[in-house]
């Protein structure tokens, strides 16, 4: 389900989520950016993402993420190093800056809250 790394080639964004976060990607420029209501329709697009080995970044909502439960899905989503999956909280959701955070830190794997040398 992994797409793979070659070098030189470019990848693209693509985010599932609802319809006013898919807007707002869109107007961030992703153009993969795909409304998906329920979890259901959110695993069916994040199969379809995964078969395409152009897509570098998946971000899905909070949300939809939260209600997945194929356990084959969430395994491949887990552990996959490309494409990398972001979630992101929907509008309105509540967050925390430790959400901001653990975001980073998945996307990125730096922990930004920790000082240099600590």
């Amino acid at each position: 389900m992994e797409g793979k790394l070659s070098k030189g080639k470019g990848y693209r964004i693509a985010m599932v989520g609802g319809e006013e976060l898919a807007l707002g990607f869109k107007l961030a420029g992703v153009h993969e950016s795909i409304i998906a209501e329920t979890a259901a329709e959110a695993e069916d697009k994040i199969r379809q993402l995964l078969q395409k080995d152009d897509i570098g970044i998946i971000v899905i909502s909070s949300r939809l993420a939260n209600g997945i439960k194929d356990r084959r899905l969430l395994n491949a989503i887990d552990t996959s190093l490309l494409p990398i999956f972001i979630e992101v909280p929907e509008y309105g959701d509540s967050h925390s800056p430790d959400t901001l955070r653990r975001l980073i830190l998945r996307a990125i794997g730096i922990d930004i809250s920790k000082k240099i040398g600590s």
